[in-house]
């Protein structure tokens, strides 16, 4: 644990102690003169979990460079079709006794190792595709793991083809000569579909995954130490994370606790705090927030015209619209078509084929009336509204960085890397996206106790502030309304205000200025402050005062800061597909 006294800054620099285009040919196989394909992997170690589940191991020695501090990646071999890969990060700080934290990106289909490289890992990749150290890495106070989910992500996979991806549809294709082969990706089976396309059924999967790495990563890494159940668990994540990290983190918790009466065996662990940073969490509540955020937002920006403004708006309220018809999808669920319950999650066995289709109808109709206007009409960034439509902030380097062979061989991968992914089209035709259980799992944790923290840089507009200030009001828990009456408190690093934060005991929601959707990359500094001091129970706004059960924010009950306004320096038109019609021929 690391105490209230040591500033952020001093914090970071006190461990400051010292696609396939890219690929070094001399590290691959060559299989065409045109196409390299990753090496096969004989130098894994191996270790064994009680279940025996295989999770194969390498100490990659690439990324962390501190001496002395280790990583290991690898996979998880949950069945003979099912491989997980994973990436742990020992704490820079003190691994035999700091906490052990999950990072997971959203998407869904985002790997995890966009977190890694972009925003929270001990390297960030930069344009000479060179691992830069990075001071403000969380696992300067936590043991760090990263994994790539659902399977079929990243470098997980079911089975492994050479072939190539649509880019728009993102489906795989074998190689052929209408598809001529772009390396040996991951694939999901059935392919193209996979079999896990709901947030429910990926934390079960995870969960599997999590218990067998829990039990094997001792074994090999001592610095570690056992985890015992006095050891400090924390879920992280981001975006459709705001699905993730609530059903995630419910499931685990509600497992851990099976494992504490003895009536199923595993790992249990001290569940401490569950972190959101843009979310998304429910719909129903957060739609609303997209043409407001558009035209309303501190920024002084107006995204959009009056038309498309209203239109927005109309689409989210009219009859057979987006409310009405995430109306619809719950009621179906149950069975009805007049009402539904407020307070019922959407189960496994409610989603039939019918209620499905239901459900993804009204999510198509949400993302694509309420959300979507604005990338087509006002020209800005999806993930920062002060930056162009084609945005390159923050640079993703790291695809072309995990395409090297070099870092393929130290990973122990056989597979290129893409972002392309069968997982974003499989929740989206489930209906996942609309459901209401996140929300549900929300409240539950907190009447549990558990430390939730939410955090969103308020220049995103994919999961903005606004949205995720109505979440944070909306959730209906014990202390709901003690919540509500907090005031807003500067947060506030080394004495820098970055943002204003509402708190009440253990939950609490920060709006952080100036940064877009990775808050960890645009604002480092404050992002490490508002990790460890959720980790070791400091309040948000200024890591100086213990939470206790009634810790109460000061200040006005909006959150009232402005920020400059950002004009365009180019504009974008989004491209439409163009009709190719046959060549005419003269008539005799």
């Amino acid at each position: 644990m690391l105490p209230k006294s040591v500033s952020t800054l001093l914090l970071a620099l006190s461990f400051n102690v010292l696609h396939a285009n890219a690929a070094s040919k001399k590290q691959w196989s060559k299989r065409s003169d045109h196409l390299y394909l990753p090496k096969e992997v004989h130098d894994y170690k191996n270790a064994t979990a009680p279940n025996n589940v295989t999770i194969r191991y390498k100490n990659p020695g690439i990324c962390e460079t501190t001496p002395g501090v280790d990583s290991y990646s690898g996979y998880v071999d949950l069945t003979p079709d099912v491989h997980v890969f994973y990436w742990f990060f020992e704490s820079r700080n003190n691994p035999a006794e700091d906490p052990f934290t999950l990072w997971l990106n959203g998407g869904p289909g985002s790997d995890s190792l966009i977190g890694l490289f972009e925003e929270n890992g001990p390297c960030m990749i930069d344009d000479n595709l060179t691992a830069v150290y990075n001071p403000y890495s969380w696992n300067n106070v936590s043991n760090m793991l990263y994994i790539s989910q659902p399977v079929g992500v990243g470098f997980s996979y079911q089975q492994q083809g050479v072939g190539s991806f649509n880019s728009w549809s993102e489906d795989f294709h074998y190689n052929s000569s209408e598809w001529p082969a772009t390396g040996r990706w991951p694939l999901s089976e059935p392919l193209n579909t996979g079999t896990i396309d709901t947030t429910d059924l990926a934390a079960v999967a995870t969960w599997h995954v999590f218990q067998a790495l829990l039990a094997t990563i001792p074994k090999f890494d001592a610095k570690l130490g056992a985890l015992s159940p006095a050891r400090e668990f924390n879920l992280f994540t981001e975006s459709y994370g705001g699905h993730y990290g609530p059903a995630f983190y419910t499931y685990f918790y509600n497992q851990n606790l099976k494992i504490e009466n003895g009536s199923m065996p595993g790992y249990p662990l001290k569940f401490n705090s569950l972190g959101i940073i843009n979310g998304i969490i429910d719909e129903s509540v957060q739609a609303q927030y997209y043409p407001e955020f558009a035209v309303n937002n501190t920024y002084g920006i107006k995204a959009y015209n009056d038309t498309v403004y209203s239109y927005a708006k109309f689409a989210n309220n009219m009859f057979n619209g987006c409310l009405y018809q995430i109306a619809l999808c719950r009621a179906s669920a149950e069975g009805n078509v007049s009402y539904y319950h407020a307070d019922a999650p959407i189960t496994g066995a409610e989603l039939t084929p019918g209620v499905k289709q239901v459900c993804n109808e009204a999510a198509d109709m949400c993302r694509d009336n309420v959300e979507s206007p604005y990338y087509f009409y006002s020209g800005r960034g999806v993930y920062d509204i002060r930056h162009p439509y084609e945005d390159s902030t923050p640079a993703s380097n790291y695809p072309d960085y995990l395409n090297l062979g070099e870092v393929q061989d130290a990973l122990g991968v056989t597979l290129n890397y893409s972002g392309n992914n069968a997982a974003y089209y499989a929740f989206q035709n489930s209906g996942d996206f609309i459901f209401p259980n996140f929300r549900l799992d929300l409240e539950y944790l907190l009447d549990q106790d558990v430390r939730v923290s939410l955090a969103y840089g308020d220049a995103d507009y994919i999961c903005n502030w606004f949205g995720g200030q109505a979440i944070s009001l909306a959730v209906a828990y014990t202390h709901s309304d003690e919540f509500r009456g907090a005031g807003y408190e500067a947060m506030v690093v080394d004495g820098t205000e970055y943002g204003e934060v509402r708190q009440y005991g253990n939950f609490s929601f920060a709006r952080v200025y100036e940064s877009g959707h990775e808050i960890p990359y645009y604002q480092p500094v404050a992002a490490l402050a508002y990790f460890n001091r959720t980790l070791y129970h400091w309040d948000i706004a200024t890591g100086e005062k213990k939470v206790t059960a009634n810790l109460t924010s000061p200040g006005p009950a909006n959150a009232t800061h402005t920020n400059s306004f950002v004009p365009l320096t180019s504009s974008y038109i989004q491209a439409f597909p163009s009709p190719i019609y046959p060549a005419t021929t003269s008539a005799y």
